[in-house]
């Protein structure tokens, strides 16, 4: 039976079917999140991930590679993108909870180079634990909430082992830094992992992208999506919400 709103992506590796996002997912997600999740007014079943509000910016950590000459700057930035599909069941394996939004990066330096790597953001529970010893294990955690540290490890983690277990080419990271939404340039979100479950977020979807066929040959078949902007309010966040 396909359900009311359902899209299906055709890929070499298989189909993969996307459902409507139900309620209590966009709940959990709004539960852990560092700001908000809104919906977009003007377009029904679109939804805006808060990333700023006034002044005040969502932080995340971002694992940056080398300034790299624009033309293989975005054939880094797709690889990249797949990376990140690849990584998904490695980071599930470790049964976190709360929220991770693993993005790729895209930021134009000194004319003709391109910084693009990887920015992990984080709504963490308090419960998600790491065999980290001290003071490594909370190295994150005073800035994005406790919890956070072992999510972006781990995420890490899963990256590195993806581009190793599907060979696909891996870049050099010469800095793992705390910054700023703004500072990491343009973003490509794809997915808003939250506790087991994985929310495809992207828009607009573009088929064509290697992406869904990656996750097909990690062994999705269907996903929820809420098409999901990284957006800004204005003003500042109630107390509370804004943990970086």
């Amino acid at each position: 039976m396909v359900q009311a709103g359902q899209r299906t992506i055709e890929t070499a590796d298989g189909a993969l079917s996307l459902v409507p996002v139900n309620i209590d997912q966009l709940r959990e997600i709004a539960r852990y999140w560092p700001m908000e999740l809104v919906k977009d007014p003007k377009s029904p079943g679109q939804y805006g991930l808060v990333f700023q509000q006034g002044e005040h910016e969502v932080h995340g950590v971002k694992l940056q590679p080398p300034d790299t000459a624009e033309a293989d700057a975005k054939t880094f930035h797709h690889v990249n993108r797949v990376l990140i599909a690849a990584a998904l069941p490695y980071y599930l394996e470790k049964r976190h909870r709360g929220v991770m939004v693993p993005c790729a990066y895209y930021k134009q330096k000194a004319p003709g180079l391109v910084e693009t790597g990887f920015a992990l953001f984080v709504g963490p529970d308090a419960s998600s634990k790491s065999a980290l010893e001290e003071p490594v294990r909370r190295m994150y955690d005073d800035r994005l909430g406790v919890g956070a540290t072992p999510m972006i490890f781990d995420m890490a983690g899963a990256i590195a082992r993806a581009q190793k277990d599907n060979r696909l080419p891996g870049m050099t990271v010469i800095g793992v830094d705390l910054r700023p939404r703004l500072a990491m340039g343009g973003l490509a979100m794809h997915f808003v992992i939250v506790g087991q479950q994985v929310v495809v977020v992207k828009t607009p979807l573009d088929e064509s992208e290697a992406v869904w066929g990656c996750l097909v040959g990690a062994g999705f078949s269907t996903l929820p999506y809420a098409p999901m902007i990284p957006a800004g309010l204005p003003g500042v966040p109630p107390a509370g919400t804004a943990r970086a």
